[in-house]
């Protein structure tokens, strides 16, 4: 993902990206969300599925809020 091949150049590198949850959005149904908040809450969901499947860094999710993601850079 170029994104953390910019933010997280070193090994060992910690980013934290905030409303990774988007207030609940990413979990319900798309019906249940307004229309005009349908294209954010897509955009979060592909980006929460990148980063969760980028095997050179390791994530924690603090579900506090609209969700925090902290993410470390292994290799």
């Amino acid at each position: 993902m170029p994104i953390l091949d910019k933010l997280l150049e070193d090994v060992g590198g910690l980013i934290v990206y905030d409303n990774t949850l988007w207030g609940g959005t990413v979990a319900w149904p798309e019906e249940d969300v307004p229309q005009g908040k349908r294209p954010l809450r897509l955009s979060v969901i592909e980006f929460n599925k990148k980063i969760a499947a980028d095997d050179r860094v390791d994530i924690s999710l603090v579900p506090l809020g609209d969700g925090s993601t902290i993410c470390r850079r292994l290799r």
